[in-house]
């Protein structure tokens, strides 16, 4: 197997090629990225007449499902223009501005609806809400720190990921001939018993997560997150109100929800940031109160995670194991670490003794300190790991990097692995340069002090792609 880990911004996009030629894209990182890195070599397959097997989309956030929708844009262009030469008998039908895309035979992908049944439309409506006002509340977002900003921050981030998610479907129900969820009879990609196993050409993929179990704990945790939200917030969310603009939505196929169209002034909006913001500071403060950070202690190793600080998208992500002749490759998303571990031990993969020794492990959410602990580290090792990162939001954070290393160290002290990194403190923007700088410089102080052992290998800026050998 070979595994192609293209620069995809602060998201994913991972093109896997199966031994015998068979190819499944995971994931398609940001709009920008895709276009310039990823799509050149999908237009390379199409040319040669290869297909993709299968697209996954591990979960809704933009930042890996932007580049999908360009793709599948793509896909829906050609398909018209095909249908107008063909069945339209219009020879004239000008062809798209964009190279043909590969053909695409299936997609998986889990819908937010699907996912979340009757809280969809509350809370779209509540991203939607809080979208608009950091959009007018400039002043207060610039005074936000901690956990009321990084809550604003989430849920705006929502609305887009929402509204991305509800173009994907579109594109592909309506506006495309692939399928979706083909296997799965209840309409979700999940962890099931036995395990799901696809076989794509000589590869086999098993679907070890999402398990139905965490996403009722989901839909639980965020009936109870909207009963914390101030009131005013509440009866919004109570009454759909995301036809605000069009931003949110109540169906899968894009209709507006029920509610106000009227646009929020400029005072409500200081107050919904406000309120929010306290709220998310109160929460913080009683869950970190008997803690005291020292910064100066920093990169630590992490002993233990709070999987609560997983958005839920992230902790719906399609986790994949992927095996060929003896090889495996994990395919993490966005994942909490329980729900990796939970798959690997009902895939039988991992016992309550032994480790699971895999060739390469893509590390879940871009390296984020809330996936990953040395609970999740000690049992799962490789000798290859693969983050994908731009700096943003502080990822791969510097302990994520040094527990994961030193771990996998301990748990062999001889037995040499590679870190990999798609993107290098250049090539992100200026704001993230610090965060990616303060990553490789952990990676490189160990690298250092066990040359023997571990070896950092970084994406070249002018490449647009690396390339894995599973």
């Amino acid at each position: 197997m070979r595994l192609k880990v293209f620069f995809a911004g602060d998201g994913d996009c991972l093109l896997l090629t199966t031994g015998d030629g068979r190819h499944v894209l995971v994931d398609g990182g940001r709009t920008a990225a895709f276009r310039e890195n990823a799509r050149p070599h999908l237009s390379e397959l199409a040319a040669a007449d290869e297909p993709i097997d299968l697209l996954v989309v591990s979960h809704i956030d933009a930042d890996h499902i932007s580049g999908v929708i360009s793709l599948l844009k793509e896909v829906a262009a050609w398909e018209v223009h095909d249908y107008q030469v063909g069945e339209g008998q219009n020879p004239t039908f000008p062809e798209p501005a964009t190279p043909r895309p590969p053909t695409i035979r299936g997609l998986w992908h889990n819908s937010w609806r699907a996912q979340l049944g009757d809280l969809e439309g509350p809370i779209s409506a509540l991203a939607a809400q809080a979208s608009e006002a950091l959009s007018l509340a400039t002043s207060e977002v610039e005074e936000l720190t901690g956990a009321g900003q990084l809550a604003l921050e989430s849920v705006a981030g929502l609305a887009e990921s929402i509204t991305d998610g509800v173009t994907l479907l579109r594109l592909v129900d309506d506006e495309t001939p692939v399928v979706r969820n083909a296997a799965f009879d209840s309409g979700l990609v999940l962890l099931r018993s036995p395990v799901h196993e696809e076989q794509v050409g000589s590869a086999t993929l098993r679907v070890i997560g999402p398990g139905e179990h965490h996403l009722k704990k989901l839909r639980e945790e965020w009936r109870a997150w909207i009963e914390r939200q101030p009131a005013a917030v509440r009866n919004a969310a109570a009454r759909g109100g995301g036809g605000r603009r069009g931003s949110g939505t109540g169906s899968e196929t894009g209709h507006e929800v029920a509610g106000s169209t009227l646009p929020m002034s400029p005072p409500q909006a200081h107050d919904l940031v406000r309120d929010v913001a306290r709220a998310a500071e109160a929460i913080a403060s009683s869950a970190h109160a008997d803690e005291a950070a020292d910064p100066r202690a920093l990169p630590a190793i992490i002993e233990k995670t709070r999987p609560t600080n997983v958005t839920t998208p992230n902790r719906a992500s399609i986790t994949l194991l992927v095996e060929e002749d003896g090889r495996t490759l994990l395919l993490t998303g966005d994942a909490a670490e329980e729900e990796i571990l939970e798959g690997l031990t009902a895939s039988g993969h991992l016992t309550d003794g032994d480790p699971f020794w895999c060739d390469v492990v893509k590390v879940q959410h871009h390296g984020s300190e809330h996936n990953l602990s040395r609970g999740f580290a000690s049992r799962v090792l490789a000798d290859q790991y693969v983050f994908c990162a731009d700096g943003a939001h502080g990822n791969p954070n510097p302990s994520v990097v040094r527990t994961l290393l030193e771990t996998r160290i301990e748990a062999d002290p001889e037995r040499p692995f590679t870190v990999w990194f798609n993107c290098s403190e250049e090539r992100t923007i200026p704001q993230r340069r610090k965060a990616m700088r303060a990553a490789l410089k952990e990676a490189r102080r160990l690298e250092s002090r066990h040359t023997e052992q571990v070896t950092v290998r970084v994406l070249a800026d002018d490449e647009p792609f690396l390339e894995i050998e599973v």
